[in-house]
């Protein structure tokens, strides 16, 4: 079966051997590579599916169904921040799996992106289906622990989820944890803290789960530690965490709910929680450390976190100071010399400080498009992404 997305379509089941809709003539082979199995979700203002590829690869499709320019600069932060970050606990995107689709007889484009297909359910959903029974202390600590450390690469390439909550943390069916829905990050920089200071941030709110500088629109990276604690607290008693807040002392008094509960484990999701970000933890490297004091065995988790994570730089999305101090300008390297990672590396680091994260995929689909180029070719199809003529020429004197 392929299914049509056009969302006027009367008849959208189509037969998998179809190449245009039966129903309304628009393209069942989307962006000539992906056909659309079936219809997995409605949320927000899109519609996700599930999708094959030309080698019967599933992947999950999530389409833009409102075209305000919001929505459209979320949709694209998302899948900009999904190709910057690398780790196995956060969704991959397919390799040029961003794209726009027009459906027949519809003027305005269907914003797709296309990312991996992560087999098994949302905590929510998990806690649901075990009657709504809570798990142990010791497999929330290990949980915690590897939340942490997928914080941690999300952190250190200077962005923050703000929407961490159960029903956006996957568990896979090999027991590992994934953080999903990353259409909420935002990018810390001088621009956003001078948006914040001004008061045109948006918050967003899950009750329970947001902290309440968020959801004035002030919204830190210890933001997502308070998000993280609560969704600890409904792991371990299997309720939203806002049930236990007493407005009396404006304090959360779940700990009798959870037997066999250590008091270190309790102090560290209590101060997760504070109501001051000030009072958290500094850093997901803090949280972790806690963690291992508590049960030595989980530092193994943070050496398996290194190997996945060796292959993602945060650098390619640091400020541009920082960016070109760790940058070797006119190498004196011939320019036709075959392209080496490193140099690849080089030029998305560069590119990044003109473009931001996009840089990570811009580089990627010129190269699988045309895997021969020279240096000199390499890099003027990069500074043909940078708008500015005058800083499109600097990017290539930088690495010519």
């Amino acid at each position: 079966m392929s299914l049509c997305i056009n969302p006027q379509c009367q008849q959208p089941v189509n037969s998998d051997t179809t190449i245009f809709c039966q129903g309304c003539g628009s393209e069942l082979l989307l962006d000539g590579r992906y056909r659309v199995l079936r219809e997995l979700g409605q949320g927000g203002f899109g519609t996700t599916y599930e999708a094959i590829d030309a080698h019967c690869h599933s992947w999950v499709l999530k389409v833009l169904m409102d075209n305000h320019p919001k929505y459209v600069a979320l949709f694209q932060q998302e899948a900009q921040v999904l190709g910057v970050l690398n780790h196995s606990g956060i969704p991959k995107v397919d390799l040029d799996g961003y794209f726009c689709y027009f459906a027949a007889n519809r003027q305005e484009p269907l914003h797709c992106l296309v990312m991996e297909k992560i087999e098994g359910m949302n905590l929510s959903e998990y806690i649901k289906q075990r009657g709504h029974r809570p798990i142990q202390p010791k497999r929330a600590l290990r949980w915690l622990a590897e939340l942490t450390l997928i914080l941690q690469q999300v952190h250190d390439c200077h962005f923050f989820h703000r929407d961490i909550k159960p029903e956006n943390i996957m568990l896979r069916s090999n027991g590992s944890l994934v953080l999903i829905d990353f259409g909420t990050v935002r990018e810390v920089t001088d621009s956003y803290i001078y948006k914040q200071a001004s008061g045109q941030i948006t918050g967003v709110v899950t009750q329970g789960y947001t902290p309440m500088e968020q959801m004035r629109g002030k919204a830190v990276l210890q933001s997502d530690f308070y998000a993280l604690g609560g969704t600890m607290i409904f792991l371990l008693t299997a309720q939203n965490p806002g049930s236990f807040y007493d407005f009396t002392t404006e304090r959360l008094n779940w700990r009798d709910r959870v037997d066999g509960l250590s008091p270190q484990f309790a102090d560290l999701i209590d101060e997760m929680m504070a109501y001051s970000p000030l009072q958290r933890p500094k850093s997901s490297r803090e949280i972790f450390q806690r963690i291992v004091a508590i049960d030595s065995s989980l530092k193994v988790l943070a050496e398996e976190f290194n190997s996945l994570s060796a292959s993602s730089q945060p650098s390619s999305i640091s400020s541009p100071s920082a960016i070109s101090s760790t940058i070797f300008v006119n190498s004196n390297v011939p320019e036709d010399m075959p392209i080496s990672e490193e140099f690849i590396e080089r030029c998305r680091q560069e590119l990044a400080e003109f473009i931001g994260p996009m840089a990570n995929i811009v580089c990627k689909r010129i190269l699988k498009q045309n895997p021969r180029l020279s240096r000199t070719e390499f890099c003027s199809a990069l500074a043909k992404t940078i708008n500015d003529p005058k800083q499109a020429r600097e990017f290539q004197q930088r690495l010519l």
